[in-house]
């Protein structure tokens, strides 16, 4: 298949490739592009044309997309997002307003402590167009890759890197192992050792939160064989909380959030004679973002409250 040099890409044709890649399915993508599946099937065979490659094969389970069409694909995921936010900044030129914000952060960290900065800034009238948005660091990780997000909250570990994203500290953390009221190591002084650890650890609530379990990353990076836990929440804090102060189950934990997220419930942290895994907070945006004054502000404002809530533990957020 011979490329035609001559014409450029269609940015349109990208973007239904990229449908294509998201459904896996011509007829699903059709149907999100409110266009029929000979006429988006057309556009594939055109886009291959230009390209010179097969970029999709057709099976019984759907459209699979080949290396060269999976490539295309994400450039045409950007483009849609560049198009997606470039339609809101018309709106908002329009409507004289400010562009929408859009913010992910995780559960714990919602529960935390991003809930009540959302809370205060819409008590006192700051929040204009604003996105809120909960999921796990995986799905965080998408959106910001493929311009559904502004900014990203995240605890992740300290060496961690991503492609075409950009990072600003914000605190410290480490991963610890919890106890509710009710566990036989409430009050235990010496650290655990391996072994007490691996016998404490069966019955067990795995925080997985959509993404890596963490009872299993825990459990490997102590050098310690996997135990499958006893009940594991999946984005459910409220849940997991609960289960954790009315039983005597344990659950590894970021410290600092943790903490916030117990307090005056008898929870403690146990403590470990291994080795932390350090973690860290940051506010994650595309490494190519225009960062507007609205956006920077917004980013400012954010971390000087996390640093208040977590480095204080209980410090309360005094609206600037």
């Amino acid at each position: 298949m011979q490329a035609n040099m001559t014409s450029t890409l269609d940015p349109k044709l990208l973007f239904h490739l990229h449908m294509i890649f998201e459904t896996g399915s011509l007829s699903s993508a059709a149907e999100l592009l409110a266009v029929s599946q000979p006429t988006l099937s057309r556009n594939v065979s055109s886009l291959e044309a230009k390209v010179g490659r097969k970029l999709m094969v057709r099976g019984r389970n759907g459209a699979i997309l080949t290396e060269a069409g999976i490539l295309l694909a994400k450039q045409g995921g950007r483009i849609g997002a560049d198009l997606k936010q470039a339609e809101d900044v018309l709106n908002s030129i329009r409507n004289d307003s400010p562009p929408t914000i859009r913010i992910g952060v995780g559960p714990l960290l919602a529960s935390a402590a991003m809930n009540d900065f959302v809370t205060s800034e819409l008590q006192n009238r700051r929040i204009q167009s604003f996105h809120y948005q909960i999921g796990s660091a995986r799905q965080l990780i998408g959106d910001l890759v493929h311009g559904r997000l502004d900014i990203a909250i995240m605890t992740t570990p300290n060496d961690m890197r991503i492609d075409n994203l950009r990072s600003q500290s914000v605190i410290s953390d480490h991963i610890g192992l919890f106890a509710g009221p009710l566990s036989h190591l409430i009050g235990h002084q010496n650290p655990l050792a391996s072994g007490e650890l691996a016998r404490a650890t069966r019955l067990a609530i795995d925080a997985a939160f959509g993404a890596t379990s963490s009872h299993e990353n825990m459990l490997k990076h102590f050098g310690l064989p996997p135990v499958v836990p006893t009940i594991q929440f999946d984005m459910n804090i409220e849940g997991l909380v609960n289960a954790l102060t009315g039983s005597d189950a344990l659950c590894f934990l970021p410290a600092r959030l943790a903490r916030l997220l117990t307090a005056g419930s008898g929870v403690e942290e146990i403590p470990l004679g291994l080795p932390i895994e350090a973690r860290r907070l940051s506010i994650w945006h595309p490494a190519d973002a225009d960062l507007n004054h609205r956006l920077n502000e917004t980013i400012k404002k954010c971390r000087a409250f996390l640093i208040d809530r977590l480095d204080k533990g209980q410090g309360q957020w005094k609206a600037g």
